[in-house]
C-alpha cells in the first residue's frame, strides 16, 4: 500500500512538469514553466501536440524504447526508495538510489551510448539527476545512522532534488 502511494506521488511529481535550473554550485532553483501557445502546461492531459512547446528529441526507435525503459526503471526505483524510507529501511533505499539511479548506474543504463543523441542541456539534466541520486544515497546512509526528524527532512530534500531534475527534463524535452 505504501509503495503504491509512493508511485502515485512520484508519478504526480514527474507529471507536473516543474522546470528547474542549476545555479552556480549545483544548487537547484525553481523556475516558471515554459509558456505554451494556449497557456497550457506542456504535459496537460488532452493538450494537442501542436501546443507542446517542449523540444522534440528524435531518437532511432530502439533507442527511444531503451530511454523510455530507463525512465520507467527510474520511476519504479523512486517508488521503491519511497517505500523503504516509509519503512525506515534507509540502507536498502541508499543501495537502490546509488545502484539504479546514482552515478554507479550509468553503465547499466548505457548513458554514454545515449548521450550523443541528446541536446547538451538534456544531457546536463540527466547527469544532474544521477549526481542528485548519489547524494541521496549518502543522505540515506546518514539517516540510517542518525534517525531523527532532521535526518528525515534531509532525505526528503535530497529526494526532491532527484525528482526536480526529472521534472525539469520532462518539462523541457519530449522524444520520438
Amino acid at each position: 500500500m505504501k509503495r503504491t502511494a509512493g508511485l502515485v506521488l512520484v508519478g504526480a511529481l514527474v507529471g507536473t512538469g516543474i522546470s528547474v535550473a542549476w545555479a552556480q554550485g549545483g544548487s537547484m532553483q525553481h523556475m516558471h514553466m515554459p509558456q505554451m501557445q494556449s497557456g497550457a502546461s506542456p504535459m496537460a492531459p488532452g493538450a494537442a501536440a501542436t501546443q507542446d512547446a517542449r523540444e522534440l528529441v528524435r531518437l532511432p526507435a530502439p533507442m527511444q524504447e531503451h530511454m523510455l525503459g530507463n525512465m520507467r526503471d527510474h520511476l519504479m526505483t523512486l517508488n521503491e526508495i519511497i517505500g523503504d524510507v516509509a519503512d525506515n529501511k534507509f540502507d536498502e533505499a541508499a543501495k537502490l538510489a546509488e545502484q539504479r539511479l546514482g552515478m554507479s548506474s550509468l553503465g547499466f543504463h548505457d548513458a554514454a551510448h545515449m548521450a550523443p543523441f541528446m541536446p547538451k542541456q538534456m544531457q546536463d539534466l540527466g547527469t544532474s539527476m544521477h549526481h542528485a541520486a548519489s547524494r541521496l544515497a549518502i543522505v540515506l546512509q546518514d539517516a540510517a545512522v542518525t534517525q531523527s526528524n532532521e535526518s528525515r527532512r534531509d532525505v526528503e530534500r535530497a529526494l526532491h532534488e532527484v525528482t526536480s531534475a526529472c521534472t525539469g527534463c520532462h518539462a523541457s524535452y519530449r522524444i520520438r
